[in-house]
């Protein structure tokens, strides 16, 4: 009755070094450590729609130990479409985004206008993503009241890098 145990663990051993190892080499992406350039792409909600298209220089780390960190610095045109009583607003921004590990934040500022009046903004991010896709909340800080009431405290975007579409295989360990 004592061998009833013993029985199992012994055949459990046996398969267990039976197996073929594991020789698949996994696809770990590459990494650029300069900046590198490539377009960007934002489509985000307030009040209202907004849209921006812009560049943004990027840089891509990934350790095996640590994970990925993905570095933007980024500037884009912002355009955010009439409404009925209401125009359109155009505006410039630059800004700066990281993501580590499914985490990400940003800050960015921005100086939008229309034929009327214009504001300065500056909007933290928080966020998640994998470098290539975020998804962003972030919170409007006016400097002149918010003379635009399309444009909301709150605002969600969702943002594309193609600079993992022109860079990963370019710098693929071979």
């Amino acid at each position: 009755m004592r061998y009833f145990f013993v029985i199992p663990v012994f055949f459990f051993i046996l398969g267990a070094n039976g197996q073929v190892r594991d020789t698949v080499r996994h696809h770990v992406p590459a990494s650029w450590k300069k900046f590198l350039l490539a377009p960007r792409v934002v489509a985000g909600i307030q009040k209202s729609f907004l849209t921006q298209v812009g560049f943004a220089l990027q840089r891509y780390v990934f350790a095996e130990r640590h994970g990925f960190i993905v570095y933007n610095i980024y500037s884009s045109f912002e355009w955010v479409p009439s409404t009925k009583g209401e125009k359109p607003v155009y505006g410039a921004l630059a800004g700066y985004e990281i993501v580590n590990n499914g985490g990400a934040g940003a800050i960015e500022v921005k100086y939008l206008a229309n034929n009327e009046t214009h504001d300065v903004i500056i909007t933290p991010k928080i966020g998640f993503g994998i470098g290539f896709i975020n998804i962003f909340y972030g919170y409007n800080i006016s400097t002149n009241k918010d003379p635009f009431p399309r444009i909301g405290k709150s605002q969600f975007t969702f943002v594309i890098n193609t600079n993992m579409i022109f860079y990963a295989s370019k710098y693929e360990k071979r």
